[in-house]
Formats: structure tokens, sequence, C-alpha cells
């Protein structure tokens, strides 16, 4: 009987495999020679090799079709691993395979919903926002699955404010979208009819956000949006000595994440990594690239920015009523969709019984390299030890700690900030 260690340590063997497998060789040379190292778990693998459909085009297609929309995984096609999926393959030579998928809309883009069922002017934006619609209504061939639950997540403590009407009328006006009068000939995205009204949609949308209030597992994405927050906070602190090499700063980010948070987040050291090494030449770092009094507000939003990846991480680990679960992003921010295209995802590697999830990105030897040059021996030891990375995964985020720890470091940019801005004026 294999032993939870023995499990966990057979699935850090899987992700390592992942990592260096040449994405030249075929996937049958990643599993085939490595059954008893992937038995048990799921793996979806991104390729260029060939195109996977999805709504009646192709995935390599999408992007093209809704410049808006943004798919999770890099490749033009993806591949799925299981041990059933595998083995009737093998017996069959094909099978059908059941696969979910959804598109989650971030702020900008659920907001232009709210702003059209106003019947306000959507500007510059409103033909890709009818590309959008058109995509959603119809994909394969009776609509393409789309949700708003990452809105909500964002929106939690604003919808929870009596004077706050934005977030609710935003979810309102999607609620009314999904009665929307749709015939692909007719459709006019200048005039259109809902077949429910105002106060039926507002009910649903009372109904929702109740759900979502008194949800606790809303309370825990909050927390680990958090945990990126001050992870990248801790980063741009960091990132302003000038003198010091990439891995000595590393190196400091992962000491804190251990020492302080006793928390290894690979995906959002992953994200800090990304923003000390190459936050030169990405626009989306831009706004931190200089420390002054907008940083701290301009931090929160960018990590919630991340954190839209974040999210769709634990949606392709999920699986309901298909075997894999693909997740796809719609979005209106230049900077963030430049962002999403410098992080490409090759793999999501799946853990049911162990309850793990690792993202595996197509620069993660780049970064594991790094990770590993930037620490002592000791530490290498630590992060290592499987014992105690289970301990720390299975350990719960304090609130009060990450509260406590991110007043910390925003005080510490409010002094540098007003440091820097002291200088300037002299």
């Amino acid at each position: 009987m294999e032993t939870r260690k023995e499990r966990f340590d057979r699935l850090q063997l899987a992700f390592k495999l992942v990592m260096h497998h040449d994405t030249e060789q075929s996937f049958s040379d990643l599993i085939e020679p490595n059954r008893d190292t992937f038995h048990g778990f799921k793996l979806v693998y991104s390729t260029n090799h060939l195109e996977s459909v999805f709504a009646n085009t192709s995935l390599k297609d999408i992007e093209d079709e809704c410049p808006t929309l943004k798919k999770y995984f890099y490749g033009s096609g993806l591949l799925f691993f299981s041990d059933e999926l595998y083995d009737r393959t093998w017996n069959e030579g094909h099978v059908r395979l059941l696969i979910d998928y959804s598109l989650s809309l971030d702020s900008n883009a659920a907001e232009r919903f709210r702003i059209w069922e106003d019947g306000k002017d959507l500007d510059k934006s409103e033909q890709d926002f009818e590309n959008l619609v058109r995509f959603i209504k119809e994909g394969s061939g009776s609509g393409f699955n789309f949700d708003y639950s990452f809105f909500i997540i964002e929106n939690y403590y604003d919808s929870m404010k009596s004077e706050n009407h934005r977030p609710f009328n935003t979810i309102r006006a999607l609620k009314r979208f999904d009665n929307l009068v749709y015939e692909k000939e007719s459709f006019s995205i200048k005039n259109p009819v809902f077949n429910e009204i105002r106060a039926l949609a507002g009910q649903r949308t009372i109904d929702t956000l109740y759900t979502f209030h008194s949800n606790p597992e809303i309370e825990r994405f909050q927390q680990r949006r958090m945990l990126l927050y001050i992870v990248l906070l801790k980063a741009v602190l960091i990132n302003q000595n000038k003198t010091a090499s990439i891995e000595s700063k590393l190196g400091e980010l992962i000491e804190f994440c251990i020492l302080d948070l006793e928390k290894f987040p690979k995906t959002e050291l992953y994200f800090a990594w990304k923003l000390m090494r190459y936050g030169n030449s990405l626009r989306f770092f831009d706004p931190v690239s200089q420390i002054g009094k907008n940083t701290k507000g301009k931090l929160r939003g960018m990590s919630w920015d991340i954190f839209a990846l974040r999210y769709q991480e634990t949606m392709a680990s999920k699986s309901y009523e298909g075997d894999f679960f693909i997740p796809f992003f719609a979005s209106f921010d230049n900077k963030f969709v430049e962002l999403t295209q410098a992080c490409p995802i090759r793999a999501v590697l799946i853990d049911e019984v162990g309850e793990n999830v690792i993202t595996i990105q197509l620069d993660e030897l780049e970064f594991q390299t790094e990770l590993t040059n930037s620490v002592s021996s000791k530490m290498l030891v630590e992060l290592n030890d499987s014992t105690k990375k289970l301990a720390r995964m299975k350990k719960p985020l304090a609130e009060d700690k990450l509260i406590a720890i991110g007043n910390k470091l925003e005080v510490q940019l409010e002094l540098l900030a007003n440091k820097k801005t002291i200088t300037k004026d002299n």
C-alpha cells in the first residue's frame, strides 16, 4: 500500500519528467516508459504538434477569431492522460473524451456587459465585445459555457457594501445575458433584446450573491489572492536593490516565504521571478518599475490580474461532468494579455486522490534552475524534504498572520516611496 509521502514523491517525479521532456518529442515518449510513475494521476499536456477542436473551431484559431479570449494553455492542441483513457486508447485505437470547458471573465470584461445592457456606448471596444458575444452564443452550436464567479470573487467585499451598486448591476446584466434573444443573422449589438426583465434578473442576482457570501471557499480564495499580493509586494521591495543578482533576490524571497509565511507558493514565486528576471521587458510590470505613492494600489490591482491566472489553475484541476476541465479567459486589458503570453502553461498534473495539483510552465526548467541556484544548501534540504513539503501544503493560511505581514510590508513600501519623493524634490 502506497503511503501519502510515497505518492507525493511519485507526483514530484512525474512533475520533473514533464519539465525535462523535450517539447519536440511525442507524448507517448513521455508516458509509455513512465506508466508506473504516472499511475493514478491525470495530465493535461499542451503541444504545438496538433490542433484540438473546441466550439466548432480549433484551439489555435479561437484567439484569432475572438481577440479578447485567451486560452489557458500555450499550444495549438491538448493531449490528455489518465489510466483509463490511456488503456482504452491503446485497446480501441480511438476513444471519445469528455471535456468540460468554460470561459471566465475578468472585471473589465464583465463590466462591459453592464455598460452594454444599460444601453451605453462601448466606444472602441464594441467590435471586440460583439465578437465575444457571438462566440459565447454560437460556440459548439448551442453556446460556449461562461461563468462570472471570478468577477464575484474579485468584487466580493465591494458587493457587500450597500452604497456600491456596481457589482450588483454587473451580475444582473450577466444574468439577463443568459436570456438574450439571439439569432446569428439578425442580431444587432446596438439593439439587444432580453426576454427577462431586470427585476427577475435582480432577484436571481440576490440569490447568487447570497450563495457566494455564505460560501467559506470564497474566503479561502481571498486569502490566496492576499498571499499572492504579499509575495509580489516583497518582490518589489527586494527588487529595489539594483546591484544584487537575481539569485540573491530570489533567495531572499524564498527565505521570506519559508520563514515568514511558512509556505512555498510555487505559482506566486513564478510570477515574482518573472518580475525580477523579465520585468523590464514586460509592460504588465511597468506600473511598479518605480516606487511611488500609488504603487500599493497598482500592486493590489496587479495581484488580482495575476490571480485570474491562478484561478484558472484551480479550474483546470476540476472535473464536473467531464473527465477534464479546460479553462478560457476573456479580458480587454492588453497588458494582461501580454503577461499571459509571456507565462505560457505547458501542462497541469493532477492527483485527485492526494488533492494536489501542479502547474508546469513552458519555461519551468529555467525557473526551477534559478530557484535551485538561489538558495543555500541548508534551505535546499528544507525545500526537498517531502514530509515538510506536505506539512506546508496542508497548513491553512492564517488570515490574521497574512494581514500583519502585509501591513508591515506596506509600511516599508510607504517609507521607501516617501524617501524617493523627498530625494526627487531635492
